[in-house]
């Protein structure tokens, strides 16, 4: 399962993540580390309007581990 950590405000985490995307054959599992809580509901948008999946969220200590399901192009 390959693991995206983003530490940097956006736009460059959902870089990050579109460039992933780019390259799923198939669908994929990605875990996103990041301290931006607010990169939940932003990553549940966008995977609502890309046709990927929200897979589900923790908070443990100072970061946020979001689980995502890439569907290819």
């Amino acid at each position: 399962m390959k693991e995206i950590v983003v530490t940097e405000a956006c736009p460059s985490g959902f870089i990050k993540i579109m460039d992933e995307w780019k390259k799923v054959k198939g669908e994929e599992e990605i875990i996103v580390r990041t301290p931006w809580g607010g990169m939940v509901e932003d990553l549940q948008n966008w995977c609502k309007e890309t046709g990927n999946v929200f897979l589900g969220y923790e908070k443990k200590d100072n970061e946020v581990i979001i689980r995502l399901k890439l569907i290819g192009r």
